[in-house]
C-alpha cells in the first residue's frame, strides 16, 4: 500500500485488490463506464461479467508474476483501478498491456500520473517486462498527452475499431519501450 497526496490535499491510498473489493469493481465499471465514452465499459460495466469472475479475475491477478492491479481509493471510496497484464505465452510475455479507469469526479487532480507512475514502476521491477502497450480512443486528448509524458508513442491504429451509439472511432496504438527508460 502506497499513499500519495493529490492536486486538492487529499490522500489517495494506492492497493492491491481484494475478494472482498470484487462487487465494489463490478459497480466501479457501471460508473465509469457511464461517465465517458473512452473506455470499453458503458453504464452496464462489462456484459456478463459475475462477481465469481471479478473474484476469479482478482485471484489471478494476484497470483500472477507479470500482472498487477491497482485499486486508488480516497476517504474509502474506490476512484481508481489501473493494472499493467501480460500474457502468460512465453513469446509475449515481456509485453505488458496497461489499462486505467478513474471516476470523473476525481478527474485533475494528477491521479492519472500516480497510476501511471505505478504502474511504469511496477513493470520496470519485474525484471522481465521490456515493453507496455495499450489503446486509446482517438479523441480522448487528455489520455493520449498523459501516455506521451510517460515515454508512450503511437505505434499504430486500428481504423473505426471503437463504435460509440453508431459513430466509429480509431483505436490508437501506444507502446512504451521500457529498455529506453532511465
Amino acid at each position: 500500500m502506497s499513499e500519495f497526496t493529490v492536486c486538492d490535499g487529499r490522500t489517495l491510498i494506492l492497493r492491491d485488490p481484494t475478494l472482498d473489493d470484487a462487487q465494489k469493481l463490478i459497480d466501479f465499471l457501471k460508473v465509469v463506464g457511464s461517465e465517458t465514452d473512452f473506455l470499453l465499459a458503458d453504464e452496464n460495466g462489462i456484459e456478463g461479467l459475475t462477481l465469481e469472475g471479478e473474484q476469479d479475475w482478482i485471484t489471478a491477478t494476484l497470483s500472477a508474476p507479470n500482472t498487477k492491479m491497482f485499486v486508488g481509493t480516497i476517504d474509502g471510496e474506490i476512484v481508481l483501478v489501473c493494472d499493467v497484464r501480460a500474457a502468460a505465452r512465453k513469446r509475449i510475455a515481456h509485453v505488458g498491456g496497461v489499462s486505467i479507469s478513474i471516476k470523473r469526479a476525481y478527474w485533475h487532480l494528477g491521479i492519472g500520473s500516480i497510476a501511471m507512475r505505478a504502474m511504469i514502476d511496477f513493470a520496470k521491477d519485474t525484471g522481465f517486462l521490456r515493453m507496455l502497450s495499450l489503446e486509446v480512443h482517438e479523441e480522448n486528448g487528455r489520455a493520449i498527452a498523459l501516455y506521451k509524458r510517460f515515454g508512450f508513442v503511437e505505434a499504430g491504429r486500428h481504423k473505426k475499431k471503437i463504435n460509440v451509439r453508431g459513430t466509429y472511432y480509431d483505436e490508437i496504438l501506444m507502446d512504451l519501450d521500457l529498455t529506453q527508460q532511465a
